[in-house]
Parts: C-alpha cells; structure tokens; sequence
C-alpha cells in the first residue's frame, strides 16, 4: 500500500509551490533569467509560501529587483511558543568577515560606476590586491593571503560568491553575487573594521 492509499493518510496534492519550498530550505533561490520558472513561481505564489515558511518560525526574504530569496529566522511574538532554530547563524572567521566588507564594499562601488556589465566579476588577484588595503603590514597581509582560498571556498558554499569559468588556468575567478547586500550590512562592516583595527593595533604595539 503506498503513502498516498494509507487510511487517514491522503492529505491531497502538494501545491505548484511545494518544489520552491524545498529550494529554499536547501539554500538562496536566485533568478537565473527572465523566464526562470522557479522565480516566477516564488513571485506569483508569494504569499502563500512565506505564510507556510511563517507557521514555522521562517520568513522569506526577496528581493525582486535584484532576482534573490532566501529563508531567514522571524522574531516570534509574545503569545507564541518559541521554536527551535532552523535557520543557524554562520560563524565566520575573520578572514571570511574581511572578504565579506570587501566584496560588499566592491560591489557597491560597481553599482556606481559607470559599468554597463551585469555582474561583478573578481579574479583572485584582484581580490589579493584588494586585500592589501586592509593591512599595513606585509607580515599581516602575508599571512592572511595563506588562508585566502578556503575563505572563498566557504564563501561560495555560503553563496556569497559564485565561481565561474576562467579563461586563465592560473587564476581563480569569482562573480559577486548580491545576495551579500542583504546579509552583510553597514553595521557589519563598521564593526568588523573596530575589531580589525584593535587586533592590528595589538599585534603591532607587541612588535614594537
């Protein structure tokens, strides 16, 4: 007997939304162009999938322009009964936190910019360079860059970052993708830049 004939077990069809749902809670839906099913499904039924993802504790976060949703935990109210945690928070280190400020900070320097591209694309060496910014010593930079690649192997895990086909087979190449508008915001980046600057000031007043 299969589920579907089970007595008191036939609760009827999964809706034309169910196959978004399952997108969702495996990570960010991104528009891929202008005729993405899955995108205009997640716009025509909208409603009705952020009221299923809400009885659970969930909020969908679109963001229509920039063609990308995701899954974020909601604030309960007073009078419910908290529930577990679906959504876990991502402990970054602080070279995945610098990419991150440097990425958003990139991107919205493109964003204003005379650039007619759609995208942000970023080769590791000039996200290296980028990051020099950040340190004023050669030894900080140094050892930064030693653990560059599993930073951006995380990020792109995370969806941050995207990796695409390089045309060279030396260097990595990287779209921005805009997700990190939404996750890494002013606050973020002003208090990354405080910690930054006391382990910086730490590190050099103990060399001195």
């Amino acid at each position: 007997m299969s589920y579907a004939d089970a007595p008191g077990q036939n609760y009827g069809k999964a809706p034309v939304w169910a196959a978004v749902c399952i997108k969702l809670l495996q990570g960010p839906v991104y528009r891929t162009n202008n005729a993405d099913p899955a995108w205009a499904t997640l716009q025509a039924w909208q409603s009705e999938i952020d009221r299923y993802f809400w009885t659970i504790g969930l909020h969908v976060f679109v963001d229509a322009a920039d063609g990308y949703a995701f899954l974020e935990q909601r604030e309960m109210g007073e009078e419910e009964e908290p529930l577990p945690r679906l959504i876990q928070e991502q402990q970054l280190t602080m070279q995945d936190s610098l990419l991150c400020v440097l990425f958003r900070e990139a991107l919205d320097q493109f964003d204003s910019s005379q650039d007619q591209s759609e995208n942000l694309l970023l080769s590791r060496s000039e996200i290296e360079e980028r990051m020099s910014s950040f340190f004023p010593e050669k030894k900080d930079q140094a050892k930064s860059l030693r653990k560059l690649d599993e930073s951006l192997n995380k990020l792109c895990a995370l969806s941050f970052i995207r990796e695409i086909e390089s045309t060279s087979s030396f260097d990595r190449t990287f779209e921005v993708r805009r997700i990190i508008k939404a996750k890494i915001n002013a606050e973020f980046i002003t208090e990354f830049r405080d910690k930054l600057s006391k382990i910086l000031g730490k590190e050099n007043g103990g060399r001195e």
